[in-house]
């Protein structure tokens, strides 16, 4: 499957606009899953041909004669208060002919348990995805094409035109984003100022980040300068090779021979694991001593930056007591944001397809399943994913979006999108043969220069089995 190398000009229009318009758990160890292609590159051609100024078509509920309920699967927060049950109230609320029930049945490990509920023909109507071309190959998925193509809301210039793609296999759209995230550095601006260092742009460089690091630190108050940057190594790699995308992906093949990746693998290890300003270069046995068992130095304002993604950005918001913001993972030879999406789909087996589309839509591309999610869900972590001025303005006014997020925003369209989720076949390569090298790598007991070769030829045997069934199972 390929990834097309450009996004609506309307998304770039979208968020001008709505920037324009808005003028003024957390873990702070968390390893990128590994990216890839290029996400967006703005296409100047298409400027003018687009415009959001008419509305979009009213939203009805699901044509039937009677009430139907529907399963949902996900692991995000299904407390009685809790972010799913909101949205489902609001989408009932909307669809009163549809009820909503979370399958409690399904939890991790995610793939596990969908097999299970597979063979035993007991699989949820809707469902969140942790591998999505397994669950296509599987045949588990519903081919959501002709729903999309009678629906006047579903258009590229309405939604991520290939982030959209990244759940169409063989011309066929089988799961959707409903979640946009991205990788940020999220930084002690208090400590900052008492150091007095100025707050770089969002274009710095990890030169800056280095010399800021060091900085930061003062080994006597157990203060250091960043928790995390030895997770950055997969989402660096288009920083240091421009036409790579995340995990060397670039659109036909992985290029884990091309130096990029051995310099960001390289440079994550050397400088997350070997550097005193960094965090990770103690034991955690002195960070539980310092800090207390388990407790994140960051978030009690004892180190200056983190390598984290915007989900935490709700946390942030509720439990820091420091004043903190964010900037885009730092360039090398350019710099592209990292972003990371969560997928659903519509199972095969769904006896209530018409009102499991009905669902998914509101997920991922209604503007009205949006705009509640903001409203009910705040802080909504979660990037819209829909190209309407009116939900980027309403999600820009979230009182924790802060100048910096911003700026992650305005990054999007020249963002790569991690490939864990959707690209055949890489998340068994990652657990079989890739993670096994990363421990070595950190002690010293590899390079990653020498199992290039190796993870070349392993990432593109498992892409294309996990293709042959994937093809096979979409004929």
């Amino acid at each position: 499957m390929k990834m097309k190398k450009s996004m609506s000009l309307m998304m770039v229009l979208a968020l001008s606009t709505a920037l324009a318009a808005c003028g003024g758990g957390n873990n702070a160890n968390n390893t990128a899953e590994t990216n890839t292609g290029n996400a967006t590159t703005t296409n100047e051609a298409n400027t003018g041909t687009n415009t959001t100024t008419n509305e979009p078509a009213a939203e009805e509920p699901a044509k039937t004669d009677e009430v139907v309920t529907i399963k949902y699967a996900t692991w995000g927060d299904k407390a009685d208060n809790g972010a799913e049950m909101k949205r489902i109230k609001a989408f009932e609320a909307a669809h009163p002919n549809i009820k909503v029930e979370i399958d409690k049945s399904m939890d991790w490990p995610w793939d596990e348990k969908l097999a299970a509920a597979a063979a035993a023909n007991k699989l949820p109507d809707v469902t969140w995805l942790f591998n999505v071309p397994l669950a296509v190959g599987s045949g588990w998925l519903e081919d959501l094409t002709p729903y999309l193509e009678q629906d006047p809301d579903f258009s590229s210039d309405k939604i991520y035109g290939n982030l959209s793609d990244t759940g169409k296999y063989n011309g066929k759209q089988f799961a959707l984003p409903h979640g946009l995230f991205s990788w940020v550095i999220v930084i002690n601006k208090d400590l900052f100022a008492k150091a007095n260092i100025p707050i770089p742009g969002p274009n710095w460089t990890l030169s800056e980040l280095e010399e800021i690091s060091k900085k930061l630190t003062n080994f006597n108050e157990q203060q250091f300068g960043i928790d995390g940057a030895a997770g950055m190594g997969d989402v660096l790699i288009p920083n240091f090779n421009p036409s790579l995308g995340a995990s060397t992906w670039d659109g036909t093949k992985y290029n884990y021979t091309d130096p990029a990746w051995a310099e960001a693998i390289n440079w994550a290890n050397n400088f997350g694991m070997k550097d005193k300003s960094s965090l990770q270069s103690y034991t955690k046995e002195q960070r539980d001593k310092w800090y207390g068992k388990d407790i994140s130095g960051f978030n009690i304002g004892k180190v200056g930056m983190v390598f984290d993604a915007t989900w935490s950005l709700g946390w942030y918001k509720d439990n820091l007591k420091f004043n903190w913001d964010v900037l885009p993972v730092p360039g090398v030879n350019g710099q592209k944001a990292g972003l990371v999406t969560d997928y659903a789909g519509v199972t095969k087996s769904s006896q209530h397809k018409k009102e499991a589309v009905e669902f998914l839509k509101w997920m991922t591309y209604s503007k009205d399943g949006w705009l509640n999610r903001i409203k009910d869900e705040a802080p909504l972590a979660s990037m819209p994913l829909v190209n309407d001025p009116a939900v980027w303005d309403a999600w820009l006014n979230q009182k924790f979006v802060t100048p910096g997020i911003k700026e992650i925003v305005k990054a999007i369209p020249n963002g790569v999108l991690e490939t864990f989720k959707y690209q055949p076949g890489f998340a068994d390569f990652t657990s079989k043969v890739k993670d096994k090298y990363n421990e070595k790598f950190q002690k010293g007991e590899a390079r990653p220069e020498d199992v290039a070769a190796e993870l070349q030829e392993q990432s593109m045997k498992y892409y294309n089995e996990a293709m042959e069934k994937i093809n096979e199972a979409t004929k």
